[in-house]
């Protein structure tokens, strides 16, 4: 018995053992070996054959278990995998929709707006598009000479002196938009400004002739004019009483020496009486600071606005601005600053009175610091016209333009497939994005605007087919990361051919004439807008898309 469970344990040994042994050649001999042992004893033989038996029967029954066990696993892995590849799919899929429902929206608000109900009607939350004189329309103001004009004044020269010295108050005033043309041979200058609600205040500054004199009161000798001026500003002072407003007028090297010598002669004499129309105070606050004026300072003009009225007969100064005498005044003591300062109303806490003086003052800083015009003018015509372009002419246009963005889409799916879907999507979100920053950054869109827009949209799409051959090659060659290595070549490709039209956009945006600086700043804007968006939201749609 112990002998047989020997032989079982010894047959269990080398009977698993013996399929290997048979097929080495080297373990031949010990095989041989081991059944010659075993030739002598008949029973363990048998045993070790039946063991054997067995113990093939049972490593084929262990090899189908583990071949099924295999299968399974495998088949379990492909199911998860394909689970997997599902879920990703799905997931992908949700964030595609999520951010092109975003994009939808977005688009619906830039090409569209939103509307809300306003005292019985739709208003547009949306700002509204900012456009020029070509497109809007504009007023139209038309100068003639003046009868009181001489011959000797109706010359070429100055009639083209009055047209730069227009533009010049034009700019003063803030007007960014503007046309002056004028007629050589009969002096006529015809403006075009854009409607708004300094329109009129504007057109009053056009035909003032801007002479400034400073005579003496009673032989009208002229002490000083436009030509010893060299700046004006307004300035105000505040105080518990009230707000004062004060024209500053500085002169030139030559005017301030005069200016020294005549208040050293037209001062004031004892037992005279107060007329507060001049100071010569330096102290006094400009509107842009905003700023207190001290106690000293106020008791400085008090003292500085005066111009006395002597009981005997003295020497005063009449200031004039187109023979309208502004006052009749003497100075305090000498004047070294080459500065003095008109008192514009008196000290007020109401607001619209102050606006109504500084107002005042700045239309005389504009008239002073643009010059005085060579020759007189009278208005002939002062009206609205509206532009010959209509807003159903820039209907026609906008769906002119969207019907060939959409052809442009349908050819980019048609050749792209999926990728060329999700190019469009993310092409009309940068369109409706660039036509917001146009809105709220106020670019004044012009005819000229319309082209440049176009052009922007034409250089993304450029971009877009740079970027999806760019993928569509790399993907084809295995290339790791592929989305972002395309986006990095076709940005260095795109940008490095346009660098001249970055160049000179950014030039045309610091010209001030309004068609090339809207065109200028149209331009920069799409070339920003372009770098950006398709570096966060076009990449990482592509990204989502082919991961």
């Amino acid at each position: 018995m112990v002998g047989r469970q020997n032989l079982k344990k010894f047959g269990w040994r080398w009977t698993s053992e013996a399929r290997d042994f048979m097929i080495n050649k080297t373990t031949q001999d010990l095989a041989d070996k081991i059944w010659k042992i075993l030739d002598d004893d008949e029973r363990a033989k048998r045993e070790i054959l039946w063991l054997t038996k067995r113990t093939e029967i049972w490593q084929t029954k262990f090899e189908k278990f583990w071949m099924t066990m295999n299968e399974r696993s495998e088949r379990k892995e492909k199911k998860m995998k394909k689970q997997n590849k599902k879920n990703e799919k799905i997931m992908k899929t949700i964030k595609i929709i999520t951010i092109s429902l975003l994009i939808v929206l977005v688009s619906m608000i830039g090409f569209f707006g939103i509307y809300k109900q306003n005292k019985n009607q739709m208003s547009n939350v949306v700002k509204d598009y900012t456009y020029a004189m070509d497109l809007n329309g504009a007023r139209t103001i038309k100068l003639t000479l003046n009868t009181d004009n001489s011959d000797e004044v109706k010359t070429e020269e100055n009639y083209k002196t009055a047209k730069e010295i227009i533009e010049k108050r034009l700019k003063k005033l803030g007007v960014e938009e503007y046309k002056v043309n004028v007629n050589n041979e009969n002096g006529e200058i015809t403006v075009q400004i854009p409607e708004n609600l300094n329109t009129d205040t504007i057109v009053s500054n056009l035909t003032t002739v801007g002479k400034f004199e400073i005579l003496d009161s009673e032989t009208n000798d002229v002490l000083l004019d436009n030509n010893s001026i060299e700046s004006s500003k307004v300035l105000y002072n505040r105080a518990t009483s009230g707000t004062s407003v004060y024209l500053e007028i500085a002169f030139n090297k030559d005017g301030k020496n005069k200016l020294e010598e005549i208040s050293k002669t037209y001062v004031k004499t004892e037992n005279n009486t107060t007329d507060e129309n001049t100071t010569t105070d330096e102290n006094a606050t400009t509107d842009e600071n905003n700023t207190e004026a001290t106690e000293n300072t106020n008791e400085a003009n008090t003292e500085n606005t005066t111009s006395e009225k002597s009981s005997k007969t003295e020497k005063k100064i009449s200031l004039k601005i187109d023979d309208s005498e502004l006052m009749s005044t003497t100075f305090d003591e000498p004047i070294t600053s080459g500065k003095i300062q008109l008192s514009v109303g008196k000290a007020t806490t109401d607001s619209t009175t102050l606006k109504g003086y500084v107002e005042q003052a700045q239309n005389v800083a504009t008239v002073l610091d643009s010059g005085k015009l060579p020759v007189k003018y009278d208005m002939k015509k002062n009206q609205y016209i509206l532009s010959s372009i209509t807003e159903q002419d820039l209907t026609y246009v906008a769906v002119t333009i969207a019907i060939i963005a959409i052809i442009a889409i349908i050819v980019l799916i048609i050749k792209y497939k999926t990728n060329g879907l999700v190019a469009g999507i993310a092409y009309t979100g940068l369109a409706a994005l660039y036509l917001l920053l146009i809105r709220y950054t106020n670019v004044v869109i012009s005819i000229d605007s319309i082209f440049a827009i176009t052009m922007m949209l034409a250089f993304n799409y450029i971009f877009t087919i740079i970027l999806l051959s760019n993928i569509k090659k790399m993907k084809a060659e295995n290339v790791e990361n592929a989305v972002q290595k395309s986006v990095t070549e076709t940005y260095k490709k795109f940008f490095s051919r346009i660098i001249p039209v970055c160049i000179l956009a950014i030039v045309f945006c610091f010209i001030k004439w309004t068609p090339i600086n809207s065109f200028g700043m149209i331009t920069f804007w799409g070339i920003v807008i372009i770098a950006i968006y398709n570096a966060t939201i076009t990449n990482l749609l592509f990204r989502i898309k082919n991961k």
